[in-house]
């Protein structure tokens, strides 16, 4: 995990943050279920999902500027290339994996919900 927050930059933190607080949400929902909690855990995973896709644009923009500035003269140019798309890809492995969790978890909760609402 510190290598994908290396890797990512300082949007990891904005990933990290947003995703944690919507996995929270995620986990109250499934286990104190109540429709008045869906659109904030909504929100926050919206805002997961544009901190991921800030953080893959940025880390693209950083790899598309320095490697043409240092390596031009290299003859080997390409491989950091490689390199640095591969670790522009930190934001969406951590972030999408966060999300992807959130929605496991929330389905459980909208599951408890679903009887809850039935059995009333």
């Amino acid at each position: 995990m510190l290598t994908l927050m290396r890797e990512g930059g300082y949007v990891m933190f904005f990933v990290l943050v947003f995703g944690l607080i919507t996995l929270v949400a995620a986990i109250l929902f499934a286990v104190r279920p109540a429709r008045r909690k869906v659109p904030f855990i909504r929100g926050m995973s919206y805002a997961t999902l544009f901190a991921v896709l800030s953080g893959i644009c940025a880390a693209f923009g950083a790899v598309f500027h320095h490697v043409p500035t240092r390596f031009a003269d290299k003859p080997d140019w390409h491989l950091y290339l490689i390199v640095g798309l591969g670790e522009s890809m930190a934001p969406g492995i951590l972030g999408f994996t966060i999300l992807s969790l959130v929605a496991l978890i929330a389905a459980v909760g909208a599951r408890r919900l679903a009887r809850l609402e039935a059995g009333s």
